[in-house]
């Protein structure tokens, strides 16, 4: 079964099944989706010079030689570390595909999507308190339930996570965030419903709550730095992209088997988990050599307890001092060119033999474009009018024996390296990026870009703004600096003058 277990966005445990329904509020989708394509009557790619097996392996031209988390050569200006895992997040609130086999072509029609596409937290909030009363408090199931001290999500005798999505415990910095969204209901169901309500109406209004906060963080802050304020509003305002089919809302391959995927090259080796000038300083890696121990203090991998040496300071994270993400480019960190037995079945290749690029999350997730019969990026790029194209030179370049078309993900990749300067999508990945999350938007009649398009968040120091440091702060009571996206803008080509508020619709 492939994909046992897959990094940063775009995966999960193969074999695990999740039915959802139940007694959660919830959005448009009381069913799961399936996945779809956004341009079915593209040509696909057949083949690509050189292979996923030369490009995606160790030493080849995908190879990011893993620089450190204290490197500065591959530092994100834009895009702190945490908008990483905060993606990675969002991913799984979104798609799983509990049938994925890479030796397969994939009818994206026939492949069940596990997850409902909208941005509704179901991987937070499960099937709810009478169908999965394990996820919340015995004596009050209008609270979530967090571990013993507070620190960690639930978890059963053996150490595995009680939450909604197991693959929210992939890695530690998840499985935090996880933990943080937790105590954000909580709070706000202890300090912002009338007591005199309920608890399954108390309930339904923070449920109510936290999502548009996290639907409104997603449109106004982690799709702006990812695909920059002009994408994701002209995506909303004019929908270039709908659910028309009968089956109702899905989820484009395009977007979860290449676009979405481009978190793949934002994951550094290791980082940083205390706040910066404290000590001791902690860092930790996200995959450390494979003969290493697991389970140690210096390994992000998750599905354990969380030790307190490993527990996250968010302020090293997100905020004004909080250490940069990786730039989006070809390059990968080598951590994830050779996954480690943790991660993969011991009997895959070992790396240093014939089929060492079976371990390249690099190899896989090309090889997974071919099988998802995606189109070439350059087809896809003539497509979308106003795209930027880039020449065969600079898609090709310092790629021995690359020629012709290029595979959809690494087309994303080096067209944000290209025209970014890899610090955020653009062209193609943003257009696919964007569309996709407007129809999701647009689709779920309980967002609250249908319900109310000019609401307000509420819960932050202050009226009409929310980011994720104003949630930790709101959450923990501590004290993040907030980032202005617009100050760190200087690099991204846009026309004069002040760049305008996301458009609510």
């Amino acid at each position: 079964m492939d994909y046992k277990y897959n990094p940063a966005h775009g995966g999960g445990y193969g074999p695990s099944r999740f039915d959802r329904g139940g007694d959660v509020p919830r959005g448009r989708f009381a069913e799961t989706g399936r996945f779809g394509r956004m341009l079915p009557y593209l040509r696909s790619l057949k083949s690509f010079k050189p292979g996923p097996a030369e490009l995606g392996k160790v030493g080849g031209p995908m190879d990011g030689d893993s620089p450190g988390p204290r490197d500065t050569t591959q530092n994100n200006p834009r895009i702190k570390a945490g908008y990483t895992f905060l993606g990675q997040f969002i991913d799984h609130d979104l798609t799983l595909d509990a049938t994925s086999t890479l030796e397969q072509q994939i009818d994206p029609h026939a492949t069940r999507n596990f997850r409902t596409p909208a941005l509704e937290l179901d991987s937070v909030y499960g099937l709810g308190p009478k169908v999965q009363p394990y996820l919340y408090e015995k004596n009050n199931p209008g609270r979530l339930l967090l571990g013993p001290d507070g620190a960690d999500v639930p978890r059963n005798s053996e150490g595995i996570a009680l939450i909604g999505d197991p693959r929210n415990d992939e890695n530690i910095v998840v499985s935090q965030f996880h933990r943080l969204m937790l105590m954000f209901h909580n709070k706000v169901f202890d300090d912002h419903t009338d007591p005199s309500m309920g608890i399954q109406e108390r309930f339904e209004e923070a449920q109510h709550l936290v999502r548009w906060h996290y639907q409104w963080i997603v449109v106004n802050e982690f799709l702006p730095r990812t695909v920059g304020r002009r994408a994701i509003g002209r995506a909303l305002e004019h929908m270039p992209f709908r659910f028309t089919d009968e089956r109702g809302a899905f989820m484009p391959v395009e977007f979860s088997v290449a676009a979405y995927r481009f978190g793949h090259s934002q994951v550094r080796p290791g980082y940083l988990l205390s706040a910066p000038g404290a000590e001791p300083v902690r860092a930790a890696g996200i995959f450390p050599d494979v003969a290493d121990a697991p389970e140690s203090v210096g390994d992000l991998r998750g599905r354990r307890a969380v030790p307190p040496e490993l527990r996250i300071d968010w302020e090293a994270f997100f905020g004004p001092t909080a250490q940069p993400g990786k730039l989006i480019d070809i390059r990968i960190s080598t951590a994830l060119l050779r996954l480690p037995n943790t991660v993969l079945d011991p009997s895959t290749a070992e790396v240093g033999s014939a089929d060492a690029t079976t371990r390249s999350l690099a190899a896989r997730n090309l090889q997974r474009g071919l099988d998802a019969r995606l189109p070439s990026g350059q087809d896809v790029a003539r497509h979308f009018r106003g795209v930027r194209k880039l020449t065969d030179a600079q898609i090709w370049n310092a790629v021995p024996g690359g020629e012709g078309p290029a595979p959809l993900w690494f087309y994303i990749l080096r067209e944000a390296e290209v025209l970014t300067g890899g610090q955020r999508l653009a062209g193609v990945g943003a257009q696919i990026v964007a569309r996709t999350f407007a129809a999701i938007l647009e689709a779920d009649k309980a967002s609250y870009v249908v319900q109310e398009p000019d609401w307000q968040p509420h819960l932050g120091p202050v009226e009409g703004r929310f980011t994720v440091s104003d949630l930790v702060n709101f959450t923990l009571g501590t004290n993040l600096g907030h980032e202005d996206l617009q100050a760190v803008e200087t690099a991204e080509s846009r026309p004069a003058g002040t760049p305008q508020p996301v458009p609510a619709q």
